[in-house]
């Protein structure tokens, strides 16, 4: 030793500083030759340390590996490590060995050629690395057995590998055992009726045709009543997971929720009133059929999900809210329409019907539209402003009906009084004033007898009770002899009544009572309304339309156009006041056009004031009597 030359004093220090470390370290030269190795290097290699020293090659250290320093739980990992190494490649492995000891191998290039090979005691990493892994699956299982939701895993062999509690109070009344095989647990729970109705056999196959390589969700109800959720998906090392939840409550609150919008439907579509709910979007929520209706829209128009613009859109392209640009106007209104405050309007659909809408807002800015059908609330209300009309109408005849038989009734009373009380005071009246006075109390009566007459006849027109003769009339002769029945009263008034009928008017079949009656009406109206020296026409024709034509003409003070229906009412007399100036009962014009409708025929006044009157009775054709063919004449020779 003393005879040897000493290293020196950096060579010294390196070597020192290489034993100190907690770790080996040995350098191999690039021919594979062991150069610098520490002490560290064969404890934690677990090789004696006579062998490992420099000069050994880096077969020999893989065999020696082989032999005794390397029984780990993956030796091919750790060979192939080696082998990396003399490679010139940088590789790490973890040596896990059967006595739970850890050792960590890192090989690296040197840059000048060869290679390091370094070996850490890995022990307290590996404990710490277990003692976390123990305490994330204590966590995970902690987790899996907290969780409401039952977890069943089945391995890659599908059999079950662990399920949690929530699984087994989830699943009660179908239990499974780790180490099940799926095919067991299926058939069992078919033939349990688990999973419905059927034939057991074929709900078995049904169930195992499901691919449970992908993510799978179904919802079913259980014998006992409860409904699950059952949730499976595949897991990396080819088994799968099945999760079941207990959904009953949920359903059962579905269901409710379910019900309550069926009665809401059933009631929003039973009532009179369309209804529509739009949230703050204008988007529709809600609507029932009779909104629909109302609108004119085609079903799904007012479906949930609708926006105000596609709904408006349509009532436009229906004709709905006008034609060209009215509707085109009323639509930008309607878009424009500030919701938020409530809105009313009336409006007549193109189907005839007159709505009432409503908009009212909603708390969520949303706003609710209510369509009523008011259609027969306003003929109701229209017929009874009529009613009220003809009621009141009513009692104004009535009223003008006493004012005038109290004034008509009385004059000729108060003749047949007065003549009658002469009579009677007069001691011995001469025979002349016995006659004058008889004549006038004869004239009374008969006007009496007029009087009541009409009063009956308006009676039976309106009570229906109008029975008709079926005579045979000679028109002409009619004509002429209601002129000379006027006569008398014509000349008192200094008028004129002449007759002009054309030859070849044909009879009649009608009632000549009723039809005399019609025309003394008119020829006393005539009369009492031409001015003296007037005159009054009486004339009969065979119309173009095959209609007979009979006239009545005056010259007198003519009838406004605003009257000319009015003066057919009964009681009615344009001069309505007690001292009016032509006397009468205001009953004329009303029983001759009852008794002209009678016989199928019309009465007509065609008058302007200052200018006459014109009356035209019109008589269907079917009334006249066509001519008897006349005889053939016989051949002389």
């Amino acid at each position: 030793m003393d005879g040897l030359p000493r290293a020196p004093a950096a060579v010294d220090d390196a070597a020192d500083a290489l034993a100190a470390l907690r770790f080996g370290v040995a350098v191999f030269a690039p021919d594979g030759v062991l150069a610098v190795v520490n002490p560290q290097f064969s404890l934690l290699a677990g090789l004696p340390a006579d062998l490992v020293r420099p000069g050994l090659g880096f077969a020999d250290l893989r065999a020696a590996f082989a032999a005794t320093g390397c029984a780990c739980d993956d030796p091919a990992s750790v060979f192939g490590a080696l082998v990396s190494a003399e490679k010139g490649e940088a590789v790490s492995v973890r040596c896990r060995r059967q006595d739970r000891t850890v050792v960590n191998i890192a090989c690296d290039p040197l840059p000048g050629g060869g290679w390091t090979v370094a070996l850490t005691d890995g022990g307290d990493l590996a404990r710490a690395e277990e003692e976390e892994a123990q305490r994330r699956a204590a966590l995970l299982t902690s987790i899996i057995e907290n969780v409401p939701h039952g977890i069943c895993v089945y391995g890659p062999d599908r059999r079950v590998r662990l399920f949690n509690r929530t699984y087994v109070e989830v699943m009660k009344g179908a239990p499974v055992a780790i180490g099940d095989h799926i095919a067991d647990v299926v058939r069992r729970r078919a033939e349990a009726g688990e999973y419905g109705p059927g034939d057991a056999a074929a709900v078995f196959d049904e169930q195992m045709a499901y691919d449970i390589g992908r993510p799978q969700m179904r919802r079913r109800r259980r014998p006992d009543g409860t409904a699950i959720d059952v949730r499976t998906a595949p897991l990396p090392d080819g088994g799968h997971i099945s999760v079941v939840t207990d959904v009953t409550r949920l359903t059962e609150a579905e269901d409710r929720a379910s019900q309550r919008a069926r009665d809401m439907a059933v009631m929003l579509d039973s009532i009179r009133h369309g209804i529509t709910l739009w949230d703050a979007n204008r988007v529709v929520v809600a609507a029932n059929q009779k909104a629909t209706e109302l609108l004119g829209h085609a079903d799904g128009a007012l479906a949930p999900g609708r926006s105000i613009g596609e709904v408006v859109d349509r009532l436009l392209a229906q004709g709905e809210l006008g034609e060209g640009d009215e509707g085109e106007r009323r639509a930008v209104q309607l878009l424009a329409r500030d919701w938020s405050g409530t809105y009313e309007r009336e409006f007549v659909t193109k189907a005839g019907r007159l709505l009432h809408a409503r908009s009212t807002p909603t708390p969520d800015g949303g706003f609710v539209s209510t369509f009523t059908d008011i259609t027969e609330q306003r003929a109701a209300e229209k017929e009874l402003r009529r009613a009220k009309e003809a009621a009141e109408a009513a009692n104004r005849a009535k009223s003008r009906f006493l004012a005038t038989m109290s004034h008509e009734l009385r004059t000729p009373l108060n003749a047949i009084i007065g003549f009658s009380d002469a009579l009677l005071r007069e001691a011995k009246p001469e025979p002349v004033r016995i006659e004058e006075y008889a004549d006038q109390i004869n004239a009374a009566g008969r006007q009496l007898l007029a009087l009541i007459n009409s009063i009956l006849d308006v009676s039976r027109i309106e009570a229906g009770r109008f029975d008709l003769s079926n005579d045979m009339v000679d028109l002409p002769r009619l004509l002429h002899a209601a002129a000379r029945r006027a006569d008398p009263e014509a000349q008192a008034a200094e008028i004129g009544v002449t007759v002009a009928v054309p030859d070849g008017v044909p009879p009649l079949r009608a009632d000549q009572r009723r039809l005399s009656q019609a025309l003394d009406h008119l020829i006393g109206n005539a009369v009492k309304f031409t001015e003296p020296g007037g005159s009054v026409t009486l004339g009969a024709s065979v119309g173009p339309d095959g209609w007979l034509v009979v006239g009545v003409a005056d010259t007198g003070i003519g009838i406004a156009q605003a009257d000319l229906e009015r003066v057919f009412e009964p009681f009615t007399q344009i001069d309505s006041a007690l001292s009016r100036r032509f006397q009468g009962s205001g009953l004329g014009l009303y029983v001759a056009r009852a008794l002209i409708e009678a016989h199928g025929g019309r009465l007509v006044l065609k008058s302007r004031l200052g200018a006459g009157t014109v009356a035209e009775i019109r008589i269907p054709p079917e009334r006249m009597v066509p001519p008897a063919p006349k005889p053939a004449q016989e051949d002389p020779a």
